[in-house]
């Protein structure tokens, strides 16, 4: 058992080491490079955003439980209680948000010039400002009734009437109460990843089309290399499909801890998992070899041809 706990706070320990320089360096490399030299990009605007809101999840889900593990379990008053929380609950639903915003983004600035898209295209390029703003408004608002029943980790007497998220804790509300609340929090993750899915399968076929039409060509030189606009679909893809995996595999841990009252390596399980998108996103940019300058370069390509 000790053996196993020092596994899991070495662990944890790396995942938010690792994250939270990852997300800095990113946050750094964008607020030091323009993509242009003049206004920022829509693409620039995105990913930041998405950094900020992966930090602030290792930031305030990650270094507490890593706290945790090491059975450090009454360092938040009632007031800190909720603000950490709260400020968790509104980095990930931003996360989620964002990298939505982004796979759709993609999905309409490599979609055909011709028709209605030219307007579509026109008008997400404008919006993406409001969109990301947007994101903050609608999570701040959806997760404000979030902390209010929560207060510090007690000494858990009654199992049956306390429901432990590892340093705070609350009254299991009713049944009817519960389900209504859940539906209503979860409503937007499900909107989101929808979206995500459905912007997720349409750059594929896009994607794969574009090979087949431009096959030929490759095929006495370059025949292993991918154009830039290519390599930046691909990498978007890569992070929707990340945070689509990690998301089902945490939800799923959540609803039979929640259900059957597992134990509680199930939770940390669940823990470890929701931090991981937020840790291996700024790797995928970068050993994607897609820097930030780079990246946005190859954007404005795409833009630039189509």
């Amino acid at each position: 058992m000790i053996f196993g706990d020092s596994i899991l706070r070495l662990l944890f320990l790396l995942q938010t080491g690792i994250g939270v320089l990852g997300n800095t360096f990113l946050l750094s490399t964008y607020a030091s490079t323009s993509c242009t030299g003049h206004a920022l990009k829509p693409i620039h605007l995105i990913l930041t955003n998405m950094a900020v809101a992966n930090f602030l999840v290792l930031l305030f889900k990650g270094i507490p439980q890593m706290i945790f593990t090491w059975g450090v379990t009454h360092i938040l008053g009632h007031t800190r209680c909720k603000l950490v929380y709260y400020i968790h609950r509104l980095a990930r639903g931003l996360s989620l948000c964002t990298t939505c915003l982004l796979s759709n983004f993609q999905a309409i600035t490599i979609s055909p010039r011709t028709g209605g898209w030219m307007g579509v295209k026109d008008r997400a390029w404008k919006n993406s400002h409001s969109s990301c703003f947007l994101c903050w408004i609608s999570n701040l608002l959806i997760n404000i009734f979030v902390p209010v029943n929560l207060e510090p980790r007690r000494p858990i007497r009654n199992s049956a009437k306390l429901r432990d998220y590892g340093l705070c804790s609350s009254k299991n509300p009713e049944m009817s109460r519960a389900a209504k609340f859940t539906i209503i929090m979860t409503l937007p993750d499900v909107v989101f990843m929808g979206l995500m899915i459905g912007a997720s399968v349409y750059m594929g076929l896009l994607l794969r089309r574009h090979h087949q039409q431009v096959k030929h060509i490759h095929t006495l030189r370059n025949s292993h290399r991918f154009s830039p606009e290519a390599k930046a679909t691909q990498t978007v893809l890569l992070l929707a499909i990340t945070c689509i995996l990690f998301y089902f595999t945490r939800s799923i841990l959540t609803i039979c801890n929640v259900v059957s009252k597992s134990h509680l390596w199930v939770q940390h399980t669940a823990t470890f998992l929701a931090a991981c998108y937020p840790t291996l996103s700024p790797l995928i940019l970068f050993l994607q070899d897609l820097q930030a300058p780079r990246f946005c370069s190859y954007m404005n390509i795409w833009m630039s041809s189509t």
